[in-house]
């Protein structure tokens, strides 16, 4: 059992589209979130979820790290969007089915509607993805 609530808990996202499996690691700023790669997911096409597809992964694990520090203090987590994401490189081609992926968020800096995250996705020891993202996020609140 996870020491982490459900990912469902905290982001404002609904199935299909819950692309992470589970919060494995968390600290202010800086989350840590995996996926088990499986045929039948979203993005997976000839049994392969190819590296540019990850960064809804990235967005993702963000929308965890700040969604589980809202949590933490008894609050909903606030519905953003990702409004850029700079310096995105592959560097490996894509994970296949069956394969784990490791995606880590670190906060870089932050105000009250704006944040930006260091990415990066890896998969067996080897780093698929990174990017800048920056996410604009209102007052709504999920749920």
């Amino acid at each position: 059992m996870s020491e982490f609530p459900a990912i469902s808990q905290l982001i404002p996202h609904s199935e299909p589209m819950v692309l992470l499996d589970r919060l494995v690691a968390w600290s202010p700023g800086h989350a840590e979130c995996s996926v088990r790669v499986r045929a039948d997911m979203r993005l997976v096409e000839n049994g392969v979820l190819d590296t540019p597809f990850t960064v809804e992964h990235m967005a993702q694990t963000v929308a965890v790290c700040l969604g589980y520090e809202a949590y933490r203090g008894g609050r909903s987590a606030r519905i953003g969007m990702v409004v850029s994401c700079r310096g995105f490189r592959v560097h490996e081609s894509g994970a296949p089915v069956g394969s784990e992926l490791l995606i880590s968020a670190s906060q870089l800096r932050a105000n009250e509607t704006t944040s930006h995250f260091a990415c990066e996705v890896h998969c067996g020891g080897k780093r698929l993805a990174s990017a800048v993202l920056t996410l604009f996020y209102g007052t709504l609140s999920a749920g």
